[in-house]
């Protein structure tokens, strides 16, 4: 489902916003500048510091032995990082492996709203936006917070909200004789997935978790009922339709079991402290209490507290005050749905509602005294309303004594307390299934960088451990050497990688200062084309001449400002390569003239001149 939303923004305040753009279009185009020539002289520093510690670097035999001679020199050395640190996860503190580094990722699934723009200029120079907004279900990295989405009843919640992706690194490694500093600890790469076993599960978690592969899915807590299922008319996808056998339901939550409720009256009063402080009233509807939670919702009432806003509250009853005397129900009223029977209305909080089987209160609508309509899952169904029952409804019987059927594999009833069971060897099933997930589960997944693994490095040998190399060439400008990298390499590799590494960034980062040029420019240029939008054709074109010239513009600044840090920072290189543009240039004025004196010099071509006609 989507929703669309339209707006439209008038010539002048598109034209005012497009002016403000001016000045930040303009800072945008005078910090490409420096960054082009910081990125210059980085990248010749580097490449010196490279170049000098090529030629100094010594090569060590192994990492066995420290040779007391190597000490303050630049050296290449291969050998095994070792730790017999333990890192220990603080959600799972079972699953405390010995390694160099143990990433925790974690995924929520939740509601996303993804939005799409389709903008239309008008005559006149206003602008019309049409924004579609749809929503789907999917994991992502961070909870998402669904108060703000355009259309309701996609809300988020979260069942482990202290869960956040984490790194642990090892505090000491042995590199042969040698000891590796924290630094090169973390730059030791090569994760592995994790094999996750039941055993990994803290007691906290029993009966929450599903190991499914590398994952762990963490569901809603064991002992409540399965959030979502009791919202008004809210049947889940894969539920029963109307017709269907209602798998075998369990018993609803007895009111005794709620405190202090009276379980003759089945009513009461409960707070809840984190999100209303003053006392809700509870009300029985069909066995099972419910209160009106502050956003409207009708929601049950169990033993560890009720779900608001998907997070578990705690609460606390409290009996009636002396005197008080629960009031006995009106004559009951009886919805008859055509084509399956009767149901039940009870009232909580001057509204009306159905409980059907999938424990959801379908809310009616009064429309005349007799007559109305319950919502199903936003449908609206006509019904009639009378004191008699008619048949009971199969689709929606609520009588809390089990039914007959056969619940579908793998399905959870809602309502039903979700066990705990073992479904193969050395796998756990909890309350949350990975092949059909609810918005709340967490997903949660490790890699680890293994306690040994080959590592070849370039540092400064001190003592028993490895520091940065500082060049000393002036042209470095103190720029170190310092390379790790995972595997066996030789020395002439690492220097290649490096300089590799350092070209590859010298082109983004030439890439960015240029993109920040044109963009500014674009944004200081933007108001013509506002200006030429009261013809949107006009502003079109203009827009597109904008943009070349934008192109002309910041091409050649960019190159330009390369030259001249070229020029700072390589001299001669800088000169030479002027000269060598220059004479180039002088070369094709050169030509240019010549073929345009040649042309000037050919002979005019012979005129043919008309027969005389001659006079008979």
């Amino acid at each position: 489902m989507a929703v669309t939303e339209t707006t439209t923004e008038s010539w002048g305040s598109r034209l005012g916003g497009s002016i403000k753009g001016v000045a930040i279009g303009g800072l945008l185009f005078i910090a490409g500048i420096p960054l082009l020539f910081w990125n210059e002289g980085r990248a010749v520093k580097t490449a010196k510091a490279l170049e000098e510690g090529a030629s100094v670097c010594v090569q060590l035999p192994n990492a066995d032995t420290i040779d007391a001679a190597m000490d303050g020199k630049l050296v290449h050395v291969t050998g095994k990082a070792v730790t017999d640190d333990v890192l220990t996860d603080d959600l799972f503190p079972n699953l405390a492996p010995k390694a160099m580094k143990l990433n925790r990722k974690v995924e929520f699934y939740q509601w996303v709203e993804n939005e799409r723009k389709e903008k239309k200029k008008n005559l006149g120079g206003s602008e019309t936006t049409v924004t579609t907004y749809t929503y789907a279900k999917k994991w992502v990295s961070k909870p998402v917070d669904s108060s703000s989405f355009r259309e309701a009843g996609h809300n988020n919640q979260v069942f482990m909200p202290e869960a956040t992706a984490r790194t642990l690194v090892a505090e000491n490694a042995r590199y042969g004789a040698f000891e590796l500093n924290k630094s090169q600890i973390n730059r030791i790469v090569g994760d592995k997935a994790v094999e996750l076993k039941p055993e990994y599960i803290p007691e906290s978690l029993k009966g929450r978790v599903t190991i499914s592969g590398n994952y762990a899915y963490v569901g809603f807590p064991v002992g409540s009922m399965m959030p979502g299922t009791m919202q008004p008319g809210a049947m889940q996808p894969g539920m029963m339709a109307p017709g269907m056998v209602q798998p075998v339901a369990t018993q609803p939550v007895p009111a005794e079991n709620i405190g202090a409720v009276p379980q003759t009256t089945m009513g009461g009063f409960v707070t809840v402290p984190t999100i209303q402080p003053n006392r809700m009233s509870v009300t029985n509807v069909d066995g099972v209490p419910f209160v009106i939670t502050p956003d409207g919702t009708p929601t049950p009432v169990t033993p560890n507290g009720i779900y608001y806003a998907g997070t578990l509250h705690a609460i606390t009853a409290t009996v009636p005050g002396n005197g008080f005397v629960w009031p006995a129900p009106p004559v009951v009223q009886y919805a008859d749905i055509p084509g399956y029977g009767s149901l039940p209305l009870f009232t909580i909080e001057n509204k009306s509602y159905v409980r059907l089987a999938t424990g959801a209160l379908a809310p009616y609508i009064r429309q005349t005294a007799s007559a109305g309509q319950i919502i199903v899952n936003g449908t609206p169904i006509a019904v009639t309303v009378s004191t008699t029952a008619s048949t009971p409804a199969p689709a929606y019987n609520t009588a809390p004594a089990v039914q007959p059927a056969v619940a579908q594999p793998g399905m959870v009833q809602p309502g039903m307390v979700q066990p705990a069971t073992t479904v193969a060897t050395g796998t756990v099933q909890g309350t949350a299934n990975p092949g059909n997930p609810q918005v709340g589960d967490v997903r949660i997944s490790w890699t680890m960088v293994p306690a040994e693994m080959p590592v070849s490095i370039v540092a400064v040998q001190t003592g028993t451990t490895f520091a940065p190399y500082v060049a000393k060439d002036s042209a470095a400008g103190g720029y170190t050497v310092d390379l790790l990298e995972t595997g066996t390499k030789t020395k002439e590799e690492m220097f290649q990688n490096a300089e590799n590494a350092n070209t590859m960034m010298t082109w983004i980062l030439r890439i960015v200062g240029w993109l920040m040029m044109y963009m500014g420019l674009k944004m200081v240029f933007k108001p013509l084309e506002v200006l030429g939008d009261v013809l949107p054709i006009l502003g079109d074109l203009i827009g597109i001449g904008t943009g070349i010239l934008a192109f002309l513009i910041a091409t050649p600044v960019a190159l330009i400002t390369i030259a001249v840090a070229w020029l700072f920072y390589r001299p001669i290189l800088g000169i030479v390569l002027l000269a060598a543009a220059g004479g180039l240039l002088y070369l094709l004025i050169k030509k240019r003239a010549a073929a345009k004196a040649a042309k000037k010099d050919e002979p005019a071509p012979a005129v043919e001149s008309a027969p005389s006609e001659s006079a008979e």
